[in-house]
């Protein structure tokens, strides 16, 4: 028996950091939750007055962080068909939330971008998140946050890291989702 347990990735995870990363999952567990429940969504549609469906807000997102991309590598990206892809991008394309360009490496397939009009949404739906965020956290010192959002970051950015290991030309394998 070893002394370690090994991460999927293949990452020895060392048994001092077993209950901290412990209480992580149950935090992001809970974080989740918090920002799919149905109050918060409400509360977030009421105070940006933008009424955006979580998956369709997901897809912005993923823009944002992750630049234009094709269909294909979105749906790869997100561990999903290319047909349910489609049908989000649809309300977004309609809301010019997003807008589709030449792919000028491939002229038979474009990309999709988020548009002006989407990061001002985005913007306003992330404020809201906020101000619900700030009420949440009151008692916590700035400090805490800030050591908080350092830590949540390296998760975003272990994802953006799996856009190079799935996308286009990449070798296949597993590898994490962007959200």
């Amino acid at each position: 028996m070893t002394s370690s347990r090994t991460a999927s990735g293949g990452t020895p995870v060392e048994p001092a950091a077993a209950p901290e990363l412990a209480r992580l999952e149950v935090a992001l567990s809970a974080l989740v939750r918090w920002s799919e429940s149905k109050y918060t969504r409400a509360e977030v549609t009421r105070l940006s007055g933008c009424n955006v469906p979580p998956s369709a807000l997901r897809l912005l997102e993923h823009f944002d962080v992750a630049g234009a991309m094709r269909v294909s590598d979105i749906a790869d990206c997100l561990r999903v068909d290319v047909s349910t892809v489609s049908l989000q991008l649809r309300r977004l394309k309609a809301d010019r939330l997003v807008s589709r360009q030449p792919d000028l490496a491939d002229g038979r397939s474009g990309t999709i971008a988020i548009t002006p009009d989407g990061r001002r949404v985005l913007e306003r739906v992330r404020a809201a998140r906020r101000d619900l965020l700030a009420e949440a956290f009151a008692q916590a010192a700035p400090g805490e946050l800030g050591r908080a959002a350092d830590v949540l970051i390296r998760l975003q950015d272990h994802m953006l890291a799996g856009i190079t290991t799935t996308g286009p030309g990449a070798a296949a394998g597993p590898g994490p989702a962007p959200g």
